[in-house]
């Protein structure tokens, strides 16, 4: 029994000695990657022996680059798929990290000594502090607010700055 020479993949390997060199070319510019590049287009000529009418097409070689453009388009859109997934496990692990009890008995204790400073400032100058760092006032909200000037509004959050610099 002799076996017959396949009229398809004789003109696929045909196909393949004429346009490896610059489908491979093709596409290394749109993946930026050689590897990648040989394995797509790999798939691309597997796909066409797979096809059964590629003696029927009019421009093979355009068949050719055409599956090898989307093929190296699905790869591009399931690597952005998947970096995108990776980024947002590693931001959900990052939010879900538990301080170590140490950082939370520090935190509580520095929380406890800005609560002592703001009770001993007096009290517009502890409004001051609180409008600009908790409710991020501008110092012209501030003076409305207290009504008082903008430079005794800076003047209030330099002392209450100074007084927290020192109990930290």
């Amino acid at each position: 029994m002799t076996d017959k020479p396949d009229p398809n993949r004789q003109a696929v390997q045909a196909l393949y000695q004429q346009n490896q060199s610059a489908l491979l070319r093709f596409l290394r510019f749109r993946l930026g990657d050689s590897s990648e590049a040989e394995d797509i287009a790999q798939d691309a000529f597997h796909n066409l022996i797979r096809s059964e009418n590629t003696g029927n097409l009019e421009n093979p070689r355009a068949y050719l680059f055409q599956t090898a453009a989307n093929l190296a388009l699905n790869r591009i859109r399931k690597l952005r798929r998947h970096t995108h997934y990776q980024q947002l496990t590693e931001s959900d692990r990052e939010s879900q990290e538990v301080p170590a009890p140490e950082q939370s008995v520090l935190a509580e204790q520095d929380l406890e000594r800005i609560e002592r400073v703001l009770h001993k400032l007096p009290e517009k100058c502890r409004q001051a502090f609180i409008l600009s760092r908790v409710h991020h006032y501008s110092y012209r909200q501030i003076s409305e607010e207290l009504d008082v000037a903008v430079s005794t509004v800076e003047k209030y959050l330099i002392r209450a700055l100074k007084e927290m610099r020192q109990a930290l």
